[in-house]
């Protein structure tokens, strides 16, 4: 994605993970650019995409991810495939509580926004 997108607010697709897994990537050379935002921001990008598609299963984080981004979201278990264009906003917990399911409040998640580059080989 370029600049030109971001500043244009021009968004096809923003993508909600929990976690960025590289084989979701179906290219042989890329960069992941990340930055650490909050949930204002997410909720900016959100607002300005022609899509929203959830591939977070933890039923309190989705919950809470609704509400503060004004959108109907369910708890998905789908496997997630990169497209040119996502934009990737990765929301997950502080401090993981494996086996447990906690009730999820703002401060318990980090944010990040993320795009994928493809590069040329020896980039």
């Amino acid at each position: 994605m370029s600049e030109t997108m971001l500043e244009a607010k021009i968004f096809p697709r923003v993508v909600l993970l929990n976690a960025l897994p590289l084989n979701a990537i179906p290219k042989d050379y890329f960069a992941i650019l990340c930055k650490r935002t909050d949930i204002e921001a997410i909720a900016d990008i959100v607002r300005y995409s022609l899509k929203v598609e959830n591939y977070i299963r933890h039923e309190s984080t989705v919950k809470l991810l609704s509400k503060l981004l004004n959108i109907e979201l369910k708890p998905s278990a789908d496997l997630y495939t990169y497209r040119d264009f996502d934009v990737l906003a990765i929301i997950t917990l502080k401090k993981p509580q494996r086996g447990q399911e906690v009730e999820v409040k703002l401060e318990d998640l980090d944010y990040y926004m993320c795009i994928v580059q493809e590069q040329q080989y020896g980039s």
